[in-house]
């Protein structure tokens, strides 16, 4: 059973103190968003009969740019937490300051994309939602998936501190 790591502690854990949440939010932001946005190609205009190579290519840019949201949401949330090691701790408003600024971010730029700029056109299947006018695969891109990256790199840096030999006395 996984504990919950008190705020503050000083169990003599010195990776804590050093260790970048950044690289395993990142590492399975990346994994998770590049399959989502290879999985919503069909509900894109011109996506579907476009060149492989080409869906690939866009489809790794979008990937970037998802990890730069959540990256930015992660810093948003640490910020006004004053602590970065809340995903490590399980600290759960941290964790929703992020979904929510990552969705609003999301929001906007999709909304601008598919309107003054024109970056991109939605298929006839894309949900769109009402009031909103932002497709819905997008909107459950950011609903589901950062609860699941911040799971995965939770577990994966409790994983790494248990793994770690322990001073004794």
């Amino acid at each position: 059973m996984v504990e919950r790591i008190p705020q503050g502690s000083s169990t003599n854990i010195t990776d804590i103190n050093v260790y970048i949440p950044e690289l395993p939010l990142a590492g399975f932001g990346f994994l998770a968003h590049f399959v989502w946005e290879m999985l919503q190609v069909p509900w894109f205009i011109g996506m579907a009969d476009a060149p492989h190579g080409s869906v690939v290519g866009l489809c790794l840019r979008a990937t970037g740019g998802d990890v730069l949201i959540l990256l930015a949401s992660f810093w948003l949330s640490s910020i006004a937490c004053g602590n970065r090691r809340w995903l490590l701790e399980g600290v759960r408003k941290p964790a929703v300051i992020l979904v929510v600024t990552a969705l609003v971010v999301t929001i906007v730029l999709e909304w601008l994309a598919t309107g003054p700029m024109e970056r991109w056109v939605y298929a006839d299947s894309m949900p769109i939602i009402p009031l909103l006018g932002v497709g819905l695969a997008p909107v459950l891109q950011w609903l589901l998936l950062p609860p699941l990256i911040m799971w995965l790199a939770r577990r994966h840096m409790l994983g790494h501190i248990a793994l770690q030999p322990h001073n004794s006395g």
